[in-house]
């Protein structure tokens, strides 16, 4: 990494760093999983700490997509129509300084968000519980870095690519609304279109791996799979898909045995694909830009 990377990193850090809003919502995420942990340990008898961290996964799939979106869709763009960029860029750092220190301050930002909601998981489950399984744990960490890593390389991406912070926030929203609002009406609905049916529990394979490219879903998936209980995802349902299916993966939804693309930590790979994509797509517009 260069100094130029490093130096918009570190400012951009501090500057995402003191938005309320922001901070607002990782202390409510902090806050239900606190309380979580202490409503089920002062009702439920014969649970261990890891049973509860399952319980982080429910706060952690609706507010680290808002935190990532919130946190990146303003980072290039916001600099842009004040006109610092352009006083940045008279400095030695270059645009793809600007673009990848951005990035990297703003996911710094999101995985100190989500290392503190885990740490008070940790502390707590320790000290109501006893113990936790530290391997689940730490590669539930994992998962949910991505996770929020995901957004926020969208969220940049975006802001790097557009000229205007209502068309960036325009899109962020639409997109997180496709993911959140309008998957299961896109694909089932295409899937009705093309078999006169909607999709049954063992659907077409190409429906099964389309799935895999919602970061709703993947993440309950591989939430699923680290902490061997059911993470059920965050999104609203509109009964084109039979009950059955909506707790199963798409590798248990194929008949057989599933190809590599079904199989659940592919689901991480379609993470990645939403962090870089978009990621490169504004970095290729903002390159070409007049500012």
């Amino acid at each position: 990494m260069s100094g130029h990377i490093g130096t918009v990193a570190r400012k951009d850090f501090a500057d995402a760093g003191r938005s309320k809003l922001l901070w607002a919502i990782v202390g409510l995420l902090v806050a239900l999983t606190s309380i979580g942990y202490v409503a089920v340990w002062a009702t439920v008898d014969d649970v261990s700490g890891g049973d509860v961290l399952g319980f982080v996964a429910l706060p952690l799939s609706v507010l680290l997509p808002v935190a990532g979106l919130i946190v990146g869709y303003m980072a290039v763009v916001g600099e842009r129509r004040s006109g610092s960029l352009k006083l940045l860029l008279g400095l030695p750092p270059n645009r793809t300084d600007v673009v990848l220190g951005k990035l990297i301050g703003r996911m710094a930002v999101i995985t100190t968000a989500v290392v503190l909601a885990l740490l008070v998981a940790l502390v707590l489950s320790i000290v109501l519980f006893g113990s936790i399984p530290l391997l689940e744990w730490a590669g539930f960490g994992a998962v949910s870095v991505l996770f929020g890593l995901t957004f926020v390389g969208l969220a940049v991406g975006v802001s790097a690519g557009v000229a205007t912070r209502g068309r960036s926030m325009a899109i962020v929203v639409g997109i997180y609304m496709v993911f959140l609002g309008l998957w299961e009406l896109l694909t089932a609905g295409v899937y009705y279109v093309l078999y006169d049916e909607t999709p049954a529990v063992a659907a077409e394979t190409w429906y099964l791996f389309v799935q895999q490219f919602n970061p709703l879903l993947t993440y309950a998936h591989l939430s699923s799979t680290i902490l061997d209980q059911e993470v059920f995802p965050f999104l609203f349902r509109y009964g084109l898909e039979p009950f059955e299916a909506q707790g199963l993966t798409p590798a248990e939804r194929y008949t057989g045995e599933a190809p590599f693309y079904l199989q659940e930590w592919f689901g991480a790979v379609a993470m990645v694909f939403w962090m870089v994509v978009p990621i490169a797509i504004g970095y290729y517009r903002f390159q070409r830009a007049d500012l």
